[in-house]
């Protein structure tokens, strides 16, 4: 029990979810989901799902770091061929799958180490990106980049974009944005891009 509170307590999840062992990091993701910590996510809502539907073209879409996948609320799966949501968190996966079907499903993974079973058509980043440990982003991003299909595109956003900065700067950088803005009436910044 005082593990679990010290896994969610903020400084502690900080660190651990950034730098520690993978089963540590899963471990604190969990308690964030089974406290309720994260379980308001409103992604379904706004325009997130409008701006994946423009570039997902009925396609496929893979979810990085899904959490609860409320961004499906905003999605009708006829407006997607699959879905595949991955996360380290058991207990976020447990709860996205009340999103199950055909052609949506659900997987306990890594970001950093998950092999991509497709193509896709946009590869999105919902609030997960900055899990993954700085030093392996762009080379994460360069090795999904070529599972993008022709006009794919990867779809990354942020709460706090100040704060990761350097985030929006490396993928400024070194890929080819198509959009790079903030959300009508938000401080949420969401970048478009793909490969050179």
């Amino acid at each position: 029990m005082m593990i679990r509170r010290l896994l969610a307590a903020r400084g502690f999840h900080y660190l651990v979810t950034r730098f520690g062992p993978t089963k540590l990091r899963s471990l604190a993701f969990d308690e964030k989901y089974r406290r309720g910590d994260w379980s308001s996510h409103t992604d379904g809502t706004g325009e997130l799902p409008v701006l994946i539907k423009r570039y997902l073209r009925k396609g496929d879409l893979l979810i990085m770091g899904c959490g609860g996948c409320s961004v499906l609320e905003g999605l009708n799966a006829t407006e997607m061929s699959t879905a595949l949501g991955i996360d380290l968190s058991q207990e976020a996966i447990h709860l996205a799958g009340r999103y199950t079907s055909e052609r949506i499903s659900f997987q306990t993974a890594d970001m950093v180490t998950f092999e991509c079973p497709r193509a896709y058509d946009v590869i999105l980043f919902s609030e997960s990106l900055y899990y993954v440990p700085s030093a392996q982003q762009e080379a994460l991003l360069r090795r999904l980049g070529g599972q993008l299909k022709p006009g794919g595109v990867f779809v990354v956003t942020f709460a706090q974009a100040k704060r990761y900065e350097y985030i929006l700067e490396l993928i400024r950088k070194h890929f080819a944005v198509q959009e790079d803005r903030t959300f009508s009436g938000s401080s949420r910044h969401v970048i478009v891009f793909n490969t050179r």
